[in-house]
């Protein structure tokens, strides 16, 4: 059974009646367990869906020619657990005191088709396999880290977690497509062994759409835990170098790079991000792997089609990571070149909640941008990256955006990772709309 939350207006659900708090029993006579089931048998032309409301078992029917989303969301409850214990597991290096939800583990195949969360099929019953086929549920968003079965054992700390080749091979059979990422750590599964499991993972294409590598995140609590070294500058370049040998391969082999790096290697080792048609389909952006390339490609080609503004005078504050500073600073110094009377000040907010070895901008926090900030000239108003911030407005340690801007005593726009957005705040932000 599952319990609606929301039904958009204007929907086929809304339509016909379906609403908030209904109760899903079945469609078409199929009994509705879970969302796996309600994607499946939602997807015929002609539907009965059976439900309870105030009690009372009901059917209604609809006939849905153009087989577009029904417009039902619903309460997941039934989160699938990870069953692993990771020794670089993020949530592990948390502090203590946060919102409950941000100490979830989830490893959940719904949540991979849905959402593109990563999952490592450590928890996965034989029926759990039969059922992705049977609904063909792809492409998949696995976590691999190495193909190694006694290595991946040791670093998820699972005895399945050694099952994963053989796991790959079944899904590959029925053409179910993943996306995998290998979260890279040093002397662990760097070096040979990536090259061993990126050598293993080519076996799988053209199932295998993409590999991303990523490097470990490391906070400052870590103690108790399994001593992990961050990258330095070397470490990341010869990566980047060990990566660039197997696109030139499968570019040969395969017509496509297939291997990439996430962005946080090539400012690790102060490369050049590559140009945005270096990364293809950007089947791993959310992964941080092109994203620095896309932003400014959507950047530049918003700004050439803006003509020159002398008069436009204005001061910003624009928030960033340490690990994004240089970029956006280049962007910045394009950018004021036709608008050379717009002021941006770029800052980089230093990790000090989470520390220093955390430089990307998802994991910046209210407080740290509130402390950095509060007692410098901020111009007429602050931007600071959305992806920070949650549904509520909120950043990971619970601050409220508004509260930022209470404390700095500015006002505060949060910008989505697009280079079009950032240049419509810098041109428009503070505006009564």
């Amino acid at each position: 059974m599952l319990r609606v939350s929301r039904v958009l207006e204007g929907s086929l659900a809304h339509k016909c009646g379906i609403v908030k708090g209904d109760i899903i029993l079945s469609i078409n006579g199929n009994k509705i367990n879970d969302l796996l089931d309600y994607m499946y048998y939602s997807k015929d032309e002609s539907l009965v869906i059976e439900y309870i409301r105030d009690g009372n078992i009901q059917k209604i029917g609809l006939i849905n020619r153009k087989l577009k989303p029904l417009g039902i969301e619903f309460e997941y409850e039934n989160v699938k657990r990870c069953t692993n214990k990771c020794i670089f597991c993020f949530i592990d290096q948390l502090p203590k005191g946060m919102r409950d939800t941000l100490y979830i583990k989830d490893d959940d195949t719904v949540l991979s088709v849905l959402s593109g969360n990563y999952i490592t099929l450590t928890n996965l019953t034989t029926e759990d396999f039969e059922r992705i086929v049977k609904f063909h549920l792809s492409p998949l968003k696995i976590s691999v880290h190495t193909t190694d079965p006694q290595l991946r054992k040791f670093i998820l700390k699972n005895p399945k977690a050694s099952l994963i080749l053989k796991q790959l091979e079944y899904l590959s059979s029925y053409n179910i497509e993943f996306d995998v990422q290998i979260v890279l750590m040093k002397n662990i599964n760097d070096k040979d062994n990536l090259d061993r499991t990126i050598s293993s993972l080519a076996n799988f294409y053209p199932n295998l759409r993409s590999i991303a590598v990523v490097p470990v995140g490391l906070t400052k609590y870590r103690e108790g835990l399994f001593e992990l070294e961050p990258f330095s500058k070397e470490d990341a370049k010869e990566v980047l170098l060990q990566i660039s040998k197997w696109q030139k391969e499968f570019e040969r082999r395969f017509g496509t790079k297939l291997v990439f790096a996430s962005d946080e290697f090539y400012v690790k080792a102060e490369e050049k991000i590559p140009d945005y048609r270096f990364y293809e389909e950007f089947r791993q952006i959310e992964n941080g792997v092109g994203l620095l390339a896309l932003f400014k490609k959507q950047f530049l080609n918003s700004l050439k089609k803006l003509k020159p503004n002398v008069k436009l005078k204005k001061s910003i504050t624009l928030v960033t990571s340490v690990a994004a500073y240089k970029f956006m600073r280049k962007l910045i110094e394009i950018f004021n070149q036709k608008y050379p009377n717009v002021k941006v000040d770029i800052f980089a907010v230093v990790n000090n909640f989470f520390g220093e070895n955390i430089t990307v901008a998802g994991l910046l926090t209210g407080q740290d941008i509130i402390s950095q900030l509060r007692n410098r000239e901020l111009g007429d108003y602050v931007l600071i990256p959305a992806c920070a911030l949650n549904h509520e407005n909120k950043f990971l340690d619970d601050v409220h955006i508004d509260d930022v801007a209470k404390e700095i005593k500015k006002p505060v726009y949060p910008v989505q990772n697009h280079g079009r957005k950032l240049l419509y705040y810098l041109l428009k932000g503070g505006e009564k709309n």
